[in-house]
């Protein structure tokens, strides 16, 4: 059977397991569970995604040599899984789409009323050429919904970003328009946020893990009250200019903003 390698480091954002695919079934006997993949062959020493209730969503095992599920523990490569076997980031099980990719007609319906709301209260009077488009942002099989103002030179301005939380919309970023908000995804799925103002810079750098959930990368803020003296800050710790503009260079990831294509009619 192919062995599967499980890649050598993990953030607190992103799932970098890779695993084969089989479809099977959970077997128990005296010594504790295994899964037969339905072929002759059962995984070990590897990790596997698996749809144990066939519900679209998997979570992620790791087998030993044997190819018995480790369960409560730490796994050999350091990971840690629950009392049922599942993968865990600070307790939260780790999971993925299971299923086949879902059709624009499914966004659509899901995400209808917020796309609704957002023309009405912004798009209309904020944007020149509102615009939309769905997106995997993370890579875990959803995807976003991000809404803005597409630029006659094909770039875009992001106003607003949703992602779905039990098929249901949930707010990531929505600019107010009543001030100097800039929004950026760039590579990797990671989301720039730029606020100024008279007297202050403030930058923020995040990315959504894989269950959707925005998770905070660092944040960059510079001062600058006429007649005071110029304060940087890096993650709430006070720096030097040259600290500052070094963890600006974040927020500039391959400088690749998502380009909106589709407008609302």
């Amino acid at each position: 059977m192919r062995k599967v390698i499980l890649a050598a480091a993990i953030t607190t954002f992103s799932c970098i397991m890779t695993v084969s695919a089989y479809a099977g079934n959970w077997v128990k006997n005296n010594t504790g569970w295994w899964y037969d993949n339905g072929n002759g062959t059962w995984p070990s020493s590897s990790w596997q995604w698996i749809d144990g209730n066939s519900d679209g969503i998997a979570e992620c095992y790791y087998f030993d040599g044997a190819g018995y599920c480790m369960l409560n523990t730490t796994t050999p490569d350091n990971y840690s899984v629950n009392d049922s076997g599942a993968w865990t980031v600070n307790g939260v099980v780790q999971t993925k789409n299971a299923g086949t990719e879902k059709s624009d007609s499914y966004y659509m319906e899901k995400y209808a009323s917020v796309m609704s709301d957002w023309l009405e209260l912004y798009g209309k009077d904020y944007a020149d050429n509102p615009a939309y488009d769905f997106i995997d942002i993370n890579g875990n099989g959803s995807k976003e919904l991000i809404m803005g103002d597409r630029k006659s030179n094909d770039s875009s301005s992001i106003f607003a970003i949703y992602t779905l939380n039990n098929e249901t919309p949930v707010q990531i970023i929505l600019d107010p328009c009543i001030s100097d908000w800039e929004f950026k995804v760039l590579k990797g799925g990671y989301i720039s946020t730029r606020h100024s103002d008279a007297s202050a810079d403030t930058y923020s750098l995040s990315k959504l893990d894989s269950n959707d959930n925005r998770v905070w990368v660092s944040t960059a803020y510079y001062k600058h009250f006429d007649g005071e003296a110029e304060v940087y800050e890096v993650n709430d710790v006070q720096v030097s200019k040259g600290a500052y503009i070094n963890e600006l260079k974040k927020y500039n990831i391959e400088k690749e903003n998502i380009r909106l294509t589709r407008s609302f009619k």
